[in-house]
């Protein structure tokens, strides 16, 4: 049972990729020329006009974990509006193994179709912009997935939030850049700030991609902060997901919009 739910998840994901694949290039155009315009930018007044680690060093690196940041949580959060307008939300229910399992087999593959999207969009600002790069796949992996599995814990409760209200695109928008705040905080003057979301997988890709520090090298704490970060944003995210799913079987809306 397991195993076909995850074959017809991949399948569906596969299909999905491959019937729109505009859509898949366009953002990789649009991603590009957006970084290409904030690193110019950025380069014009200085360097110092924003606190991402202090030099264009953090903006390449802060870009890329947005990136990953983005795919990870609209993968979940926009297939729940997405699957409640079109009325088929309630037949995943309809599942054997829940809903949560399926989108968790769905998001799977999408991390790898995210990692070669975000993998072609870095070249483009390499070769655009000249930026030197520490290409270790085996330090650099490590820190994507537990990105990746971050973003997918804020995907749940953003999920959670669609089940109950249906509409909250707009909220969406919030969060999107509301993730970049997460990057200006300085941990000089805020030394907490290593402890939410995101961020230090933004200082271990800095690490490891602009400076060539091995994984195995980073300080044991930093990796620790991660490590727990990334278990309390999936575990958090499911349990709030639950919680809000358990509240719109109650209240009738799976089915309704």
């Amino acid at each position: 049972m397991w195993l076909i739910a995850l074959k017809a998840s991949w399948r569906q994901t596969f299909t999905l990729q491959i019937r729109y694949l505009f859509n898949f290039l366009s953002a990789i155009i649009t991603m590009s020329l957006v970084f290409l315009l904030m690193f110019y930018g950025v380069r014009a007044v200085g360097a110092g006009a924003l606190d991402l680690g202090g030099t264009l060093d953090g903006l390449f690196t802060g870009y890329i974990v947005w990136m990953i940041v983005l795919n990870g949580y609209q993968d979940l959060a926009f297939n729940v509006a997405t699957e409640a307008q079109t009325g088929t939300l309630e037949q995943l229910y309809l599942s054997p193994v829940g809903y949560k399992w399926l989108a968790f087999f769905s998001g799977s593959l999408n991390a790898l179709i995210s990692l070669a999207m975000i993998s072609v969009i870095t070249a483009i600002m390499v070769l655009t912009t000249g930026q030197e790069l520490h290409l270790d796949i085996l330090s650099i992996l490590p820190v994507y997935i537990g990105v990746y599995i971050q973003a997918y814990g804020l995907g749940f409760v953003l999920g959670g939030l669609a089940l109950m209200f249906k509409r909250i695109q707009s909220f969406f928008q919030v969060v999107t850049f509301g993730v970049i705040g997460l990057f200006m905080i300085p941990w000089s003057k805020y030394p907490w700030a290593k402890y939410l979301p995101f961020t230090m997988g933004q200082h271990l890709l800095q690490e490891i991609m602009m400076k060539g520090m091995k994984l195995t090298k980073v300080q044991g704490g930093h990796l620790a902060v991660f490590a727990v970060v990334t278990v309390a944003c999936f575990v958090v995210g499911w349990g709030l997901f639950a919680l809000a799913e358990k509240k719109a079987k109650s209240m009738g809306l799976l089915g309704q919009y």
